[in-house]
C-alpha cells in the first residue's frame, strides 16, 4: 500500500510538470522538488519544497539558500474538508541562516513567514498555517 506521503508527492510532481509550460516568469520550475520542512497546524499540514538541484549543489544548512529561490508550499487542507492547495512561493536564508523565510507573492497581504530552520512555529497564513509546528530543516 503507497503512503499518502508518497501519493501526495506524486500528486505534487504531476501538478508541478502539468503546470510548468503554462507559466510565465519561472514561477513554477520544470524540475524535481525536494521537500524540506514539513508542519502541522490544527487543521493542515503544509510542506515547503525546493528545487532538487539546489541542494546537491550547496549545504543549505551552513551556507543557505544562496539568494531567492523559487518553491512550492504545499498545504492538505483534507482534515478540515477543503482538500489540498499548492501555490508558489520564494524563499530566502535569513543572514544568520537560523530561518528560511517563505513570500507567499500570489495572495496579496500576507506577510513573509520566517521558518526555523531548527524547527519551531510557522505563521504563514490565518487560513491554516497559523501557529504550525514545523520539524527541523530536513531534505526528503
Amino acid at each position: 500500500m503507497i503512503s499518502r506521503s508518497i501519493l501526495f508527492t506524486m500528486a505534487l510532481t504531476v501538478a508541478v510538470s502539468a503546470a510548468a509550460p503554462a507559466m510565465s516568469g519561472g514561477i513554477f520550475l520544470d524540475v524535481p522538488m525536494t521537500r524540506i520542512f514539513v508542519c502541522q497546524g490544527a487543521d493542515a499540514t503544509m510542506e515547503i519544497f525546493v528545487p532538487q538541484s539546489l541542494l546537491t549543489k550547496r549545504n543549505v544548512e551552513k551556507q543557505g539558500l544562496g539568494g531567492t529561490v523559487n518553491g512550492l508550499y504545499a498545504v492538505d487542507l483534507s482534515g478540515a474538508q477543503k482538500g489540498k492547495v499548492i501555490e508558489p512561493v520564494r524563499l530566502r536564508s535569513t543572514k544568520d541562516n537560523t530561518a528560511i523565510v517563505m513570500t507567499q507573492f500570489t495572495r496579496k497581504g500576507l506577510k513573509p513567514a520566517a521558518i526555523p530552520m531548527a524547527g519551531g512555529t510557522l505563521d504563514a497564513d490565518q487560513r491554516s498555517g497559523s501557529k504550525a509546528k514545523c520539524e527541523p530543516f530536513r531534505p526528503s
